[in-house]
């Protein structure tokens, strides 16, 4: 993995102050009624989401253009990191400009006349079931398969005439797609929530930006985390996040994705962040933005 030797902090100063009030065009993964479509309407009320099958298929756009801005789940109060999203952090050249949160209430969505002890089939993406682990074992009938998104889950079962199938999704999707809700809150935990990024070509560093997003690759060698993590204390930052995911082609090497407080315009930040690189075989930055909903 070859690193960006450039100071950090000459990308700092070309970045935007600004987000669009209304961007061009934005993308999400799913379809209508997915929770990334409250997501994108939270952030900007009057916009209409353009959506896409996959998460690679949100950065592309992006990249290419074809989107401003693309909002994707990054972490869950209950499932934790979305690690696909991560993974394709670390992969693009994109910027994280915004979060919101989206309060998230699962309900098994079934055809009209469909009874909850007749239904033998389940399907959702692979967060939302594990989002409702305690609901399957209550009901061990219930069969979960994951799918690419809750809305188009229920889409799928909406489409497919057959009562023996659900999806769990919003109640929202029930209304789109003509469904019937057959038991609501099937999530474990009462306050679920999902955290959203919003991503873009270029940074954006606001003057309300308080959370800072890196990914580094640190020298495989004794000690060097801790060095790596004792700078942070030494600058009196607050380290709110870190996760780690295996280098491909590395065996046993990871890739680290940190989140710490502050905004890179203030006096010495961008500084630091030319030294954080300097200790790094690699070091990307992700973002600097307001960290809205603190804490999931």
């Amino acid at each position: 993995m070859s690193g960006q030797r450039e100071p950090l902090s000459a990308l700092i100063q070309t970045a935007g102050v600004q987000l669009p009030p209304a961007p061009a065009a934005v993308a999400a993964q799913g379809v209508p009624g997915a929770y990334s479509h409250r997501a994108c309407t939270q952030l900007w009320p009057q916009c209409r989401p353009q959506f896409y099958r996959q998460f690679d298929d949100v950065f592309t756009a992006v990249e290419s253009g074809r989107a401003t801005v693309g909002v994707l789940p990054i972490e869950n109060s209950t499932e934790g990191s979305v690690l696909p999203v991560y993974r394709l952090l670390g992969q693009h050249r994109l910027y994280i400009v915004d979060t919101t949160q989206v309060a998230v209430e699962h309900c098994l969505l079934g055809l009209p006349g469909a009874a909850l002890d007749a239904v033998g089939e389940v399907y959702s993406h692979p967060q939302a079931l594990g989002q409702c682990r305690r609901f399957f074992e209550e009901h061990p009938h219930l069969r979960p398969h994951e799918y690419s998104n809750t809305a188009a889950a229920a889409e799928m079962v909406a489409a497919s005439g057959d009562q023996s199938i659900a999806a769990i999704a919003s109640e929202v999707c029930a209304e789109l797609y003509g469904l019937s809700v057959l038991r609501r809150g099937v999530q474990d935990q009462g306050r679920n929530r999902t955290r959203f990024i919003a991503v873009m070509a270029q940074p954006v560093i606001a003057p309300t930006a308080d959370r800072v997003s890196v990914c580094a690759v640190l020298p495989h060698v004794q000690g060097s985390l801790f060095r790596f993590l004792a700078q942070f204390e030494s600058q009196g930052l607050n380290l709110q996040k870190i996760e780690s995911r295996p280098i491909p082609d590395r065996d046993f090497e990871f890739l680290f994705y940190l989140d710490f407080s502050g905004n890179l315009r203030q006096s010495g930040l961008a500084d630091f962040l030319d030294q954080l690189q300097k200790s790094c075989e690699y070091l990307q930055f992700l973002g600097n933005y307001p960290d809205r909903g603190r804490p999931l």
